[in-house]
């Protein structure tokens, strides 16, 4: 584990460390930019935390206490919410710029996939998100979507029973959906994130040094 730590830190301090090419400069300031966003999505996903009760009598009780009576609930939520969808964003940005200068052929490749990663990741967040409010809206957009999942041969009716906890949307759906969207998604996220911050390091360490 100590290793692996070493590991990432040692990614992240070669990424600011090496001299970037103007070509390059573009990438390197999106991938930050996308790492600062989830570092407040985190921060802030943990204030709500701690207010936040994913269960269905409380659910409306404990949003509207975040939004009233916890000092500045409002501003946190507000940011939450607003810097996933920033995320998509700046994700959908990055990605069409890979596009357009060509940055996702040869040795930029596992980039793409990871950012492509990155993107598909964020989107399951926000949409998990959004369902917290827990709301007759999100209760029959979950029910619709997991209909139309498990419509997906077996493995899409095994993946919706599990997302579920059974064969109908109930409580069980509720917190399954707040633990993969405050656990599950984030770690996800993180570990995609670091990986194409790695990628990106090893890449410009290699073009530094001569050779593709």
């Amino acid at each position: 584990m100590q290793s692996g730590e070493q590991g990432v830190l040692k990614a992240i301090w070669s990424a600011l460390r090496i001299p970037v090419a103007p070509e390059h400069r573009g990438d390197l300031a999106f991938g930050w930019l996308i790492l600062g966003l989830f570092f407040l999505q985190v921060f802030t996903g943990i204030l709500l935390s701690l207010y936040y009760q994913p269960s269905p009598p409380m659910v409306a009780e404990s949003v509207q206490y975040i939004m009233r009576d916890v000092d500045w609930g409002w501003l946190v939520r507000g940011v939450h919410h607003w810097t996933s969808h920033a995320m998509i964003v700046v994700c959908a940005l990055h990605l069409l710029r890979a596009v357009i200068t060509g940055s996702y052929r040869g040795a930029g490749t596992p980039n793409w996939y990871a950012g492509t990663l990155v993107m598909a990741v964020v989107l399951v967040a926000t949409y998990t998100g959004d369902l917290l409010t827990w709301d007759q809206s999100s209760y029959w957009r979950l029910t619709g979507a997991l209909s139309r999942i498990a419509s997906f041969g077996s493995v899409g009716a095994f993946f919706a029973d599990v997302a579920r906890g059974g064969s109908e949307v109930n409580a069980t759906t509720l917190s399954r959906t707040y633990s993969a969207h405050s656990l599950l998604l984030p770690w996800m996220i993180w570990v995609l994130l670091v990986a194409n911050l790695w990628f990106l390091g090893r890449r410009l360490g290699v073009r530094r040094g001569g050779s593709r």
